[in-house]
């Protein structure tokens, strides 16, 4: 008979049908595999390279959101910072506190004596100096520990004040320097470690 009722859903466009890519998540350009990263095609439902099911959720994670690219994009540049410079108070303070010890010290010890233990002081806090600038990372530790061991009065107050701030630079002892300056640093320190050795063979003054 003519007059049968058409099927259920006879007629009828099917919704998936007219369903795209974009609907079910999937994106329409090419895209990186969320697993391990390869470049798909965007008709690809599985990896080609680690044979793992594309799950769409987690392609819209792995990508970025605009907000968060336009966060990157107007967050400001780090400004340089400005170099480290030369304290005059820390200067003035290990002045006035070197010449105190150095009373205190000859008045204990005598002025043999008094001479070589600021000295040792001396040269331990040139090796403190060393130490503390390879921890802090700051640049060119060997050459703060022999500016302090030659020219302790002043290289040393000023490594006080460089270490607040590790990373600023201190192009006046950082810089780089030609071979005939290093020459001169190193003729400069054997000879006051030469001067050291025949102070201490010679020993103190006969009267």
């Amino acid at each position: 008979m003519s007059d049968l009722a058409p099927p259920p859903g006879a007629g009828k466009e099917d919704p998936e049908a007219t369903l795209t890519r974009a609907d079910f998540g999937f994106p329409e350009e090419p895209f990186a595999c969320p697993a391990c990263g390869q470049m798909l095609a965007a008709s690809c439902h599985v990896c080609v390279a680690c044979k793992q099911p594309i799950d769409p959720a987690q392609i819209r994670k792995a990508r970025p959101s605009p907000t968060a690219l336009s966060v990157s994009e107007s967050e400001p540049l780090p400004q340089p910072q400005a170099p480290a410079r030369f304290s005059w108070p820390i200067f003035f303070g290990v002045l006035l506190v070197s010449l105190f010890l150095a009373i205190v010290v000859q008045a204990i010890w005598g002025p043999v004596k008094g001479p070589l233990v600021m000295g040792g002081a001396q040269i331990l806090t040139s090796a403190w100096v060393f130490y503390d600038a390879h921890l802090k990372r700051v640049p060119k530790p060997l050459r703060w520990g022999v500016g302090a061991l030659l020219l302790w009065i002043v290289v040393f107050p000023w490594y006080l004040a460089r270490r607040r701030t590790p990373q600023a630079p201190c192009p006046f002892v950082e810089a780089e320097v030609g071979p005939l300056s290093r020459f001169l640093l190193l003729a400069l320190m054997l000879f006051f470690l030469l001067g050291i050795v025949l102070a201490i063979f010679k020993g103190p003054p006969t009267r």
